[in-house]
């Protein structure tokens, strides 16, 4: 009785240690033609000589089924390899001629090599490949070799008679593998996530909105005949050699790109990624970071930041106070404004734009920036405040949860002055752990979830997915890079051609749901909206939110407002 293996119920032959085929499995005498066909045993015998793990390409019978062959070798036991015969419908709509040319096009040949091999005119070869191009949705014939290399997309034998086991598709050598018929390694993101350390509610935001976009695309096919899959590294996004790790342990995963909030040793982040190359999509709104692009194209070229920096979040804050006050809904108690920041070196508020803008109107500038980053005892800082005593308050913390120490302290001693902070907000944890003490606060992103079609679909598919309402910024944006990367990977027909990939990161315009990302810039960010640019089909919105009602409500820029601003419940009255 001969060995047999447990394989797949496709498989219909194996080869035993003398070279001699045998029918096993539960497709055994399905397919005599494999038995049958001596050109298509030469065929397997040869992938089997090659010592290859797998090789896969496809056989038309003589009733024109199309046959997908899969041989894997090596398999112990005293079994030289095993052949599944899987029957497919045409991949990609692929009629035979175009997949006679599709697989010449594959060897290398030229459109009037392979008119000459088909006798056939070099414009007609010229019309079908266009046409498999559309078909295989890429734009280049070189994607298409991959794709065909890749998923096995070449008949046997070949148009002109030959054998091209050396171009049939191949699994990766990485150690035995079972069988696994058409199955092909998935493409994967790396995400580098602080679950379990600081800012661990906003991580799960992030991690909710890349699944959501790795299930639909999966669903719709994958990338290039892949599926996607995200695999996460639980880090502390305060602590810099945490980071580190989580980053090396992405890259020695080998994986196609990372992508990332934001972090407190961004420029290690940066480093990591850049030194692997592959794309590192982030939203870390650091102006300090574009920099470093923009100084170093060549090693940052496949680093893009996909959110506007933090430069425009000072001159933003007082162009926000003077249209209040010029349309008559604010009236100022004093000319200060306090703002209060913390000592990190890598954020820049754009303080110098906010002091030349609020000199013109009149403003004067009192400012705290000597803070820690975390565990900061705002009492004192309310202290001062009263001291000061501000019209408005900058708040320039991103961390929710300083945010939500501070809203606790000023709530206890208020003052009749704006709170205007940043990004923190956001985050739903914000609303429900402060309850009504978050009621009438205003807070500013530079990329945040718009109110329109969009955003109340990705709302509601986030929504019945999780159970829970997303917040307005960073669930949409994971959301929002894995797309731009599944529209990059399918433009550049190779999700490890990585210099290719970004290529093709920059050429498009992407419209998510927080806005336009064009990232065809020296620093490869994003364009802020009304700052870098006047065009909002090109940038991303400088939101400006107030809790109203316990509901996010836009206040500016237009045409993105649902809503007018309404004076605090803090406030004694005066306007």
């Amino acid at each position: 009785m001969p060995n047999t293996l447990s394989v797949d119920p496709s498989v219909v032959l194996q080869i035993n240690e003398h070279g001699e085929f045998e029918e096993c499995g539960a497709a055994a005498g399905r397919f005599p033609v494999v038995s049958e066909e001596p050109v298509l045993r030469e065929c397997i015998r040869s992938a089997v000589a090659s010592q290859r793990q797998t090789t896969r390409f496809i056989w038309i019978d003589r009733d024109r089924r199309w046959l997908s062959i899969t041989v894997e070798s090596d398999q112990g036991l005293g079994i030289q390899g095993i052949v599944s015969a899987l029957p497919i419908p045409p991949p990609f709509d692929l009629t035979v001629r175009e997949l006679d040319i599709l697989t010449l096009l594959a060897s290398g040949l030229s459109n009037p090599a392979i008119a000459s091999r088909l006798g056939r005119s070099r414009r007609t070869i010229s019309t079908h490949v266009e046409r498999i191009l559309r078909k295989l949705g890429q734009t280049t014939r070189a994607g298409a070799a991959v794709l065909a290399v890749d998923q096995g997309l070449l008949r046997v034998p070949s148009p002109d008679g030959g054998i091209p086991v050396s171009l049939a598709a191949q699994e990766p050598d990485t150690g035995r593998t079972r069988h696994r018929g058409l199955n092909r390694r998935k493409i994967t993101i790396g995400a580098p996530l602080s679950l379990h350390g600081f800012a661990g509610t906003d991580a799960v935001e992030m991690l909710n909105g890349a699944q959501l976009a790795v299930r639909e695309i999966n669903a719709r096919g994958g990338v290039l005949g892949r599926q996607l899959d995200l695999k996460v590294v639980d880090c502390d996004v305060s602590q810099p050699k945490s980071v580190a790790r989580a980053f090396r342990t992405l890259v020695d995963a080998e994986v196609e790109a990372i992508v990332s909030g934001y972090t407190a040793a961004q420029h290690v982040a940066h480093d990591i990624a850049a030194d692997y190359g592959c794309l590192y999509l982030n939203n870390a709104t650091l102006e300090s970071m574009v920099e470093r692009v923009r100084q170093d194209r060549t090693r940052f070229r496949n680093v893009f930041q996909i959110g506007p920096s933090d430069i425009y979040y000072g001159p933003g804050f007082v162009r926000f106070l003077n249209e209040l006050e010029s349309q008559g809904h604010w009236r100022p108690a004093s000319r200060r404004l306090a703002v209060i920041q913390p000592a990190w070196p890598e954020m820049d508020i754009g303080f110098r734009g906010l002091e030349r803008i609020a000199s013109r109107h009149g403003w004067t500038i009192d400012l705290l920036d000597d803070l820690p980053l975390v565990h900061i005892n705002w009492s004192r800082v309310v202290e001062w405040i009263h001291n000061v005593r501000p019209a408005a308050i900058l708040l320039a913390y991103y961390f929710p949860e300083e945010t939500i120490a501070f809203l606790r302290s000023f709530a206890a001693d208020p003052a009749n002055a704006l709170v205007y902070t940043l990004y923190g907000p956001s985050v739903p944890v914000f609303r429900h752990q402060l309850g009504g003490m978050a009621e009438g606060v205003i807070w500013a992103t530079v990329t945040g979830m718009y109110s329109d079609i969009l955003g109340r679909g990705f709302a509601e598919r986030y929504e019945s997915a999780f159970g829970v309402r997303p917040g307005r910024s960073h669930a949409s944006i994971a959301y929002d890079r894995v797309n731009m990367l599944a529209n990059a990977w399918a433009r550049a027909g190779n999700p490890r051609s990585f210099d290719r990939v970004g290529e093709e990161l920059r050429s498009f315009v992407y419209r998510g749901v927080n806005g336009s990302y064009a990232l065809d810039n020296t620093g490869q960010s994003s364009l802020s909206y009304p700052d870098a640019t006047l065009d909002p089909s090109m940038g991303q919105a400088h939101l400006v939110y107030q809790i109203q009602g316990g509901r996010q409500r836009i206040l500016s820029p237009s045409p993105y407002c649902d809503s007018v601003f309404q004076l605090p419940p803090w406030f004694d009255g005066r306007k």
